[in-house]
């Protein structure tokens, strides 16, 4: 396994729309597995393997975005409110790590919070509150003044961690869907003689609705079609028999 690789995809910022620091780590992985490799309007980075051109045209696609937020509002404290690009579960976001890529080209590290009194000032009835995403806000660790000389309104937050391994498994931020974007590319290197003339594309915005891919596959217009992507394996405590549809490590799932 070229876990360097995967580290280096897994962990380079990429929120949809702002997908430019992991899009230059692809391309450089990309180019030397294909014929020829260009990135479209949208930012979609496609790479073209040829065939010996009596196959079908196979387009297969990884999305290289991740969930993350960008700043919606700097209050007069210098605390940073969010809006979610993506789906997150507030339950799993307190006290978490982040990173906020200002305008300024640095990157500050932040804690995310809930506007909220302490645990043990807390009542019973609001101890039983869930946290929501509008409750969280960034703490920088500066002033006002020293936050809105770094970040301004839009600019992205990505979380704070990077892909270690862990007994036979990897965790990470951004699997969801970088690990695809890694098989993918590990495809294309284990590639020998084919007929077929394939497409390996790494999409942008699939977070906030398939943005990128339903442009590429209008302009590719390929016979087949592959989505890469991760899906619930079910297997862990809080799932239930009837409910589970796979299981981590007992091989691919194909959903049609």
């Amino acid at each position: 396994m070229n876990f360097d690789l995967l580290k280096a995809i897994c962990e380079a910022p990429g929120v949809p729309s702002r997908e430019e620091v992991v899009r230059g780590v692809i391309q450089d992985a990309m180019a030397p597995l294909v014929d020829s490799i260009h990135v479209d309007t949208m930012g979609n980075v496609i790479g073209h393997k040829k065939g010996s051109g009596n196959g079908p045209k196979v387009l297969i696609a990884a999305h290289m975005d991740e969930i993350g937020f960008v700043v919606r509002h700097i209050d007069d404290k210098g605390f940073i409110r969010l809006q979610p690009l993506g789906g997150f579960d507030a339950r799993v976001l307190v006290a978490q790590r982040v990173l906020v890529h200002g305008f300024a080209g640095e990157t500050l590290r932040g804690v995310l919070q809930p506007s909220s009194r302490p645990a043990h000032l807390l009542t019973d009835a609001e101890r039983g509150k869930p946290v929501s995403l509008d409750d969280l806000f960034i703490d920088l660790g500066m002033s006002a003044d020293e936050v809105r000389s770094r970040v301004e309104l839009g600019d992205p937050i990505t979380m704070d961690r990077t892909c270690e391994r862990i007994g036979k498994r990897v965790i990470s931020k951004s699997l969801d869907d970088r690990l695809l974007v890694y098989v993918m590319l590990e495809a294309l290197r284990e590639l020998g003689s084919h007929d077929c003339d394939i497409y390996a594309v790494a999409t942008v915005q699939e977070e906030i609705g398939l943005r990128g891919a339903t442009p590429a596959a209008y302009a590719i217009n390929p016979d087949i079609a592959i989505a890469l992507d991760i899906t619930i394996a079910g297997d862990t405590p809080g799932g239930t028999p009837d409910a589970q549809i796979t299981q981590l490590g007992a091989g691919t799932a194909i959903k049609i």
